[in-house]
């Protein structure tokens, strides 16, 4: 008690002074709490001036559209007139009239005047219709008849426009556009709008005329629903007004390019006079239709919303708070209370600065941690002690005195089945784990972990186990099932241990090999059955690494293990040495591997036993390097080196890959030397042995004697170059044909040795087993 209250008094001085009261905790949530209402009040807010702009935006576009669709309307109507103006036939056959008038034409004018005075009652926007005719110069209206400089003193672009600039506007070839221009009053001249446009022509060459038709542009705006303090215009292009219902000397609050959608609504500021103005445009002139209104007077209903707005966040604060401190105060002091006397009780004073929660959370956590350590070092222990036991049980080293079933519930062993088998797992290759030093015995050690648990995990399915670490690389898996036929318990043992080794080999890298013993009965006969996975184990020298390997596949049908020795007589090593003797790698290694599948599959074959044959095989090679060997030759195949590398093989397929390496490398050796230091003399003679080994009188007299040289001096001579004897070349010659012949099962023997140049049937036995290490006779049979 007295160490948890140090701990206890610890853990609040780091907390006294770090760490904020419950107090100001609640407070600030409840502060927290509290802007919700103000925030959702603010969202509100947000979404309230919203909608009032929306409306507002809405209300004024409605007018503009109404406003655009009527002054369109309108504006579309002129453009028919002006299109049914320009069919007249009397308008458009004054177009042949010269500069000099005729009384015809003048009649003619006086129609046309009358025409035109109909066309403007047609229409209230009409304000007065020119026609002007520039092969004549001549400007037709109602009540007048004037020229080009009389229009130009009735109607111009602006006050100040030039002659010369008003003239070029009707020298275009085609006309056709709405714009501002202004008409004389007496001395003052009023703005008004103008549609010109071109009348159609019937001979390109020929000069036109052009329509004038002048709108009242008091009109345009005439009936336009336009809200109070709000200003209503028309602007082109240009930036020119074309209509407004203020002060036509007013300049415009936004400027055309400050409007490039089709409608909408923008701010600006005239004379420090905030606007903000909404607009739509015409689909016929393009001009823009513009409402201003003071930012003032379309703020106000927003204004409204604002100050309700704001009015509430207050009220929601005096309210809030009040509530806040109620709450504060009602929950805070049941948990001040509990600190008060757990302070009192721990002897431990508290801090009104600290914070509370902190406080009872490292208390009890301490008092837990110190829980958690205890039961951890309980069960470190536990297990250790049971893998010892365990161990002690797998080599039969248990104390006789204490009986087993005590031994198994003071270490939690729990054995319900009367049947065991002992699973061996050995690691071949540590995969994943295979790291640096420093990191490689931690992870070896997890490793042995992971593998522990899988082979219990799967065993579990249908039985009980116990893994347990022998050595770094070597885990033992004691299996508790009950006792079956040894048929179908082989089944679930080898499903066991192929799921494990799946299992590691998917998510591990690691190869695994399995030994797995037979079944015992009882307690007592785990320790023979850890004997039999040791020795199945052992056979992985034969069977190779990474499999599954049985006892009971071991033991022969007696039960009794496998046959001492091997099989190697020395015929069969007479055989190899002449495969290899001749160069016949091919043959050579056929023969090997005959020998070794004789030996290891036939029967059950103790690795002791492979590693003997093993060995001897070797051996048996030596002794062809050795035999081989020659002056003035290169170097031979060193067999020293490879018996090293022989040692140093873990399984029988690692030994035989070592002897055929070495085989293959004498092979070669010999099949080189054969064309060594060629010399045309010891071509010819052996090819003169080919021609002539049926001779019986062949021999190295006689070769002498065709090449006209000693015996001697021809022998020493082909021993040098050939690394044989002359004699032995001759003799393997005729051998080579007498195998053939012998495989060809139509001659006997006897015939046989006649045709290949033996005369004596006996010579011809003791020579083909000295160089082929069996007889003619059992040649034939193997063959």
């Amino acid at each position: 008690m007295a160490h948890t209250q140090h701990r206890w008094t610890t853990y609040l001085k780091q907390l006294r002074h770090k760490n904020r009261s419950v107090f100001l905790t609640w407070m600030l949530s409840y502060i927290s709490v509290l802007l919700v209402p103000i925030l959702i009040s603010g969202i509100i807010y947000g979404a309230a001036l919203h909608v009032v702009k929306t409306e507002m935006n809405r209300a004024n576009k409605s007018i503009l559209l109404q406003m655009e669709q009527a002054i369109d309307s309108q504006f579309k109507g002129i453009e028919s007139l002006s299109l049914e103006v320009g069919l007249n036939k009397r308008i458009s056959d004054f177009l042949l009239a010269d500069a000099e008038l005729t009384d015809a034409d003048h009649y003619q004018i006086y129609q046309i005047a009358n025409d035109l005075r109909v066309y403007e009652i047609a229409n209230d926007f009409i304000e007065s219709i020119y026609i002007y005719y520039k092969n004549s110069d001549t400007v037709i209206a109602r009540n007048e008849r004037m020229n080009g400089e009389g229009l130009y003193d009735v109607i111009r672009f602006d006050e100040n426009m030039m002659y010369e600039t008003f003239s070029e506007y009707f020298d275009q070839r085609y006309v056709s556009e709405y714009r501002p221009v202004v008409i004389a009053e007496g001395r003052e001249w009023s703005p008004s709008v103008m549609y010109a446009q071109s009348v159609a022509l019937t001979i390109l060459e020929q000069p036109g005329a052009i329509i004038l038709i002048m709108i009242d542009h008091n009109k345009l705006l005439e009936h336009a629903p336009v809200p109070e303090d709000s200003t209503v215009l028309i602007l082109d292009e240009n930036n020119r007004v074309i209509a407004t219902t203020g002060s036509t000397q007013d300049t415009p609050v936004v400027r055309y390019e400050e409007m490039p959608a089709e409608s909408g609504q923008v701010e600006s500021d005239v004379l420090h006079r905030p606007m903000v103005a909404s607009y739509t445009t015409s689909a016929i002139t393009g001009w823009k239709y513009v409402m201003t209104t003071p930012a003032k007077v379309y703020h106000q209903k927003m204004n409204v919303v604002k100050q309700l707005t704001f009015a509430s966040i207050l009220l929601s604060l005096i309210v809030g708070g009040f509530v806040t401190y109620l709450l504060l105060k009602r929950n805070y002091t049941p948990i001040h209370t509990l600190i008060e006397s757990l302070s009192f009780k721990a002897s431990v004073s508290f801090d009104r600065g600290s914070n509370e929660f902190s406080f009872l959370e490292q208390a009890l956590n301490s008092t837990f941690l110190e829980k958690e350590e205890l039961l951890h070092k309980l069960n470190q222990h536990n297990n250790t002690l049971r893998s010892h036991f365990l161990q002690r049980l797998l080599k039969g080293q248990l104390e006789s005195q204490i009986p087993l079933h005590e031994s198994f519930s003071a270490h939690d062993v729990r054995f319900t089945q009367n049947g065991f088998s002992v699973m061996l797992l050995r690691i071949e290759h540590f995969g994943k784990f295979d790291q640096e030093e420093e990191d490689r015995v931690r992870n070896r050690s997890l490793l042995q972990f992971l593998i522990a648990n899988v082979v219990e995990e799967v065993a579990r399915e249908s039985a009980n186990a116990y893994a347990i670490e022998l050595d770094q690389e070597l885990l033992a898996c004691i299996v508790n099932h009950q006792l079956a036929d040894p048929a179908d318990q082989r089944a679930e043992l080898e499903r066991i241990a192929e799921a494990t080794k799946r299992f590691i080999s998917q998510h591990t890298h690691v190869q695994l090999t399995v030994a797995v013993s037979a079944q015992q009965e009882a307690e007592y006969g785990i320790s023979q059955a850890f004997q039999e996975a040791l020795e199945a184990m052992e056979y992985r020298i034969v069977a190779g690494s990474g499999g599954i390997i049985h006892y009971n596949d071991l033991v022969g049908e007696d039960g009794q293990g496998a046959v001492p020795g091997y099989f190697y007589p020395l015929k069969a090593e007479q055989q190899l040495i002449a495969f290899v003797r001749e160069g016949q790698k091919d043959k050579a290694e056929t023969f090997i591997g005959e020998l070794i599948h004789k030996n290891v599959m036939t029967e059950p074959f103790s690795f002791h036993n492979a590693k003997c044959l093993m060995f001897d095989l070797m051996a048996t090679l030596q002794k062809v390097i050795a035999e081989i060997h020659t002056t003035n030759k290169p170097e031979v195949p060193d067999g020293v080196r490879a018996i090293e590398r022989l040692t140093q093989c873990q399984t029988v397929g690692e030994m035989r890959e070592q002897l055929y390496e070495l085989l293959e490398r004498i092979c070669d050796y010999v099949n080189a030397n054969r064309d060594y230091n060629s010399n045309p003399l010891i071509d010819k003679v052996m090819k003169y042995v080919h021609d002539h080994y049926r001779d019986e009188n062949l021999n190295i007299s006689m070769i002498g004697e065709a090449f006209s040289m000693t015996p001697s001096y021809v022998s020493k001579l082909f021993k040098e170059h050939t690394g044989e004897s002359l004699l032995d070349f001759i003799n393997k010659t005729r051998l080579v044909e007498a195998k053939l012949l012998l495989t060809e099962e139509k001659y006997t023997i006897s015939e046989v040795a006649l045709m290949v140049g033996y005369n004596d049937v006996n010579t011809f036995h003791r020579i083909f087993k000295k160089f082929e290490g069996i007889t003619p006779g059992r040649y034939r049979e193997i063959k």
